[in-house]
């Protein structure tokens, strides 16, 4: 439980395109938790740099311990967060995520990179920087191959394409659009499945299996979805062991990650990618564990071990 007096900043979503209830969720927990919860607009936010980092809510200086926003937003509100959290980091006080763990998160390519540094199992991409460097990989690759956009959500930006002529085309439409995307190799007995496991403070919580009967991708997007608690299932540890190992070759004391794996007879499992702002709601209600008072507990946690330290260190 956490002291009375901790008091998180918090920011509603500005573009809670998929989100719904998050915020309110999230914001429910923490009060759960007696913690003192300041709810604001991202656009009422300001801070001036000096000797120190002034923040600031609609002009008056405000004091908190923690800054928090939750869910994907667009590229200016998603900017503007980012500059927030790092002087808010910088002040030496907790954010969901440290801005070089936050810059990973939200780049698939960066993701793949520490993966493959780090010996975490992935399906094979490649990037290309040019369209005469694209093409000249692609033989590298099958007639039907993923594309993916490195910067994305909820499968914005993931395409399946069927031969070399159509890759090239979304290539060079990304190049068009100023985007970097991403070459990846099929994985064709996994349609429309993913496994799902939550990861909070560095351990996994919990496990479903996402499944969609319309998409090749399982990503809630059609009215053929479903998802399922895997908790029960044989391969639960194996799904844990691997989902730690992805989230620790990012941060080791990640606070929150929804890591996507792919369960392949051909290829084994394999990470997809760890989501940053993970939808808490799908798992909670498949499983039927506390996985909101969970995450507020693991941030509450964050928050008091900061001070503690600091106080220290002073």
């Amino acid at each position: 439980m956490a002291d009375e007096q901790l008091t998180i900043l918090y920011i509603i979503n500005p573009d809670p395109i998929f989100y719904g209830m998050m915020d309110q969720l999230i914001i429910e927990t923490f009060q759960r938790h007696k913690v003192n919860v300041i709810v604001t607009e991202l656009e009422e936010l300001s801070f001036i740099v000096g000797n120190e980092i002034t923040f600031y809510r609609k002009g008056e200086q405000i004091q908190f311990d923690a800054f928090l926003g939750y869910g994907y937003m667009a590229p200016k509100h998603n900017q503007d967060y980012m500059y927030f959290t790092f002087a808010v980091h910088s002040a030496g006080k907790i954010t969901l995520h440290k801005p070089e763990t936050e810059e990973i998160l939200q780049n698939k390519l960066l993701q793949y990179l520490k993966f493959s540094e780090n010996q975490v199992p992935i399906p094979r991409s490649g990037t290309s920087f040019s369209v005469n460097t694209f093409k000249q990989n692609l033989r590298r690759f099958n007639n039907k191959s993923i594309m993916k956009e490195v910067v994305g959500y909820e499968g914005t930006g993931v395409k399946l394409s069927v031969n070399h002529n159509q890759s090239t085309e979304l290539f060079c439409k990304s190049i068009w659009n100023g985007e970097q995307t991403i070459i990846q190799d099929f994985i064709d007995d996994t349609i429309g499945r993913s496994i799902r496991v939550l990861v909070i403070g560095g351990k996994a919580v919990s496990v479903t299996e996402f499944q969609d009967n319309v998409d090749f991708k399982s990503n809630a997007q059609s009215d053929d979805f479903t998802i399922e608690s895997k908790m029960d299932s044989d391969k639960k540890n194996e799904y844990f062991k691997i989902a730690e190992k992805a989230c620790a070759a990012i941060d080791p004391h990640l606070t929150i990650g929804g890591v996507d794996i792919l369960d392949s007879r051909k290829n084994g499992i394999v990470i997809l990618e760890i989501n940053s702002w993970p939808e808490i709601t799908f798992s909670q209600d498949a499983t039927g564990l506390p996985l909101f008072d969970q995450f507020g507990q693991e941030f509450i946690e964050k928050i008091i071990t900061n001070i503690r330290e600091r106080k220290n260190s002073a």
